[in-house]
């Protein structure tokens, strides 16, 4: 692809967590590259699609035959807390250029962190951060990421890092560490393994699932409300924002994206510079 932005061609790319996000980047990155391969990664054989439960591997033998390219779509259910199934994964895919990583679990959103277990906390941050940190050993020490790799680590996807607790302490703790993975280690991954790391910080996206819970659909409608560009994050952004981070041109290390449309900028609480009129 040339133009503004530039990207190898013929390259493989693994989405880590098939989501809403991981599935618009699936849909739409094997042509925007021209992929050789596109790995699926997830934790269930089955996967959310709207309101419906699909097998991973339909859905990578769906968007092969949609391809106007002649590319490898392959499906591979792994946990990513457990180190032989991660290492076994890019054993099998070796020479990932491009990486997109989703993968992340909420434990009993909504509730006050007091109320949450050791085990809310740890289990959170075993896939959320363990998880993360795994796939990024794994990849670098058996081959799995090429030279000048190019990945990109979705930091959150119910409340910006930092921004607001509201939507799971145990979620908002391990997604702290992660951003702190990324920012202190970015450095030594690409010295050391020419692994080129960003993130991404969405707001929240609205999903099927959410749409259907009475509260998380008034939260979301709550963050809408306040969105200065309107509207809330959809899938479609985070894909621009990842394809940024991917090309040959991007000239970021270690840095983390928020894309919100404005949620959490600062907003002025002195009140309107100007006198309203009478």
């Amino acid at each position: 692809m040339s133009g503004p932005l530039n990207y190898q061609l013929n390259a493989n790319a693994m989405i880590i967590g098939v989501g809403l996000m991981g599935q618009h980047m699936a849909t739409h990155a094997v042509d925007w590259l021209g992929l050789k391969k596109l790995v699926l990664v997830d934790h269930s054989p089955m996967i959310p699609v709207g309101t419906e439960q699909v097998a991973l591997a339909d859905l990578a033998t769906s968007l092969a035959t949609a391809s106007a390219s002649n590319v490898e779509v392959v499906a591979e259910t792994v946990d990513v807390t457990d180190e032989d199934e991660v290492r076994q994964l890019f054993q099998r895919h070796p020479q990932i250029s491009y990486l997109q990583h989703t993968a992340g679990i909420s434990p009993r959103p909504l509730t006050p962190p007091e109320d949450l277990t050791k085990d809310d906390i740890m289990g959170a941050c075993e896939v959320n951060l363990w998880g993360t940190h795994n796939v990024l050993k794994q990849g670098v020490n058996h081959g799995g990421v090429a030279k000048n790799a190019r990945g990109v680590i979705i930091l959150s996807t119910s409340a910006t890092v930092g921004a607001e607790g509201r939507a799971s302490a145990a979620y908002e703790e391990s997604k702290g560490g992660l951003l702190n993975l990324l920012k202190l280690q970015s450095r030594h991954f690409v010295e050391s393994h020419g692994l080129i790391l960003n993130g991404l910080a969405p707001s929240p996206l609205r999903g099927p699932m959410a749409a259907q819970n009475e509260v998380a659909a008034g939260r979301l409608q709550a963050v809408e409300d306040k969105m200065p560009l309107g509207g809330l994050t959809e899938p479609k952004h985070i894909s621009a924002a990842t394809m940024f981070f991917w090309s040959d041109d991007c000239w970021c290390v270690g840095e983390v994206l928020t894309t919100d449309g404005g949620y959490t900028k600062h907003k002025p609480i002195y009140g309107p510079l100007r006198a309203e009129p009478t």
